[in-house]
C-alpha cells in the first residue's frame, strides 16, 4: 500500500481486530469535513471559532435568503479549515420532507478526486 496514507478514524473507534481503526485519505477528509459541519463555533475550548454549526441552520426557516446564507458560512468555514485538503465546487443547502440537506462537493487537493458530501439533520419543529 506504498502512496496510501491513514488516519484514526473519526470517531475514534476499535477496528474488528482490535486497536484503534483507520481511514484511508478520502475517508479520512470527508470524516473531518462532517466534523467541522456539525461542530458548533464556541464548542471547543481551545478553537473556539472552529465549526460551522449545521444543527443552528434549522432554526433559520426554509426561504431562500437563509439557505444562501447558510451556503455562503459553510463553504467560508471549508475553505478556512480544510483549505489544504480540499477544494469546494459548490455546497447547497435544501429543506426537503423535514430534514436539512447540506451538499459539499469538493475535490481532493492531493489527488484531483472529486467527491460529495451530504449531512442531514432534522429540522425543529417539523410534523
Amino acid at each position: 500500500m506504498a502512496g496510501m496514507e491513514f488516519s484514526l478514524a473519526f470517531p475514534f473507534r476499535t477496528a474488528d481486530r482490535g486497536g484503534a481503526a483507520v481511514s484511508g485519505r478520502a475517508a479520512a477528509v470527508h470524516e473531518q469535513l462532517e466534523q467541522l459541519l456539525l461542530t458548533v463555533p464556541g464548542e471547543r475550548v481551545n478553537r473556539p471559532d472552529f465549526g460551522c454549526g449545521v444543527q443552528r441552520l434549522v432554526f433559520g426557516g426554509a426561504s431562500p435568503e437563509v439557505a444562501a446564507a447558510a451556503e455562503y458560512v459553510i463553504s467560508t468555514a471549508v475553505r478556512r479549515y480544510l483549505g489544504e485538503l480540499l477544494t469546494v465546487d459548490a455546497v447547497r443547502v435544501t429543506v426537503s420532507d423535514s430534514q436539512l440537506f447540506v451538499d459539499v462537493l469538493y475535490t481532493l487537493v492531493d489527488t484531483g478526486e472529486e467527491l460529495v458530501a451530504t449531512i442531514a439533520q432534522p429540522v425543529e419543529g417539523a410534523p
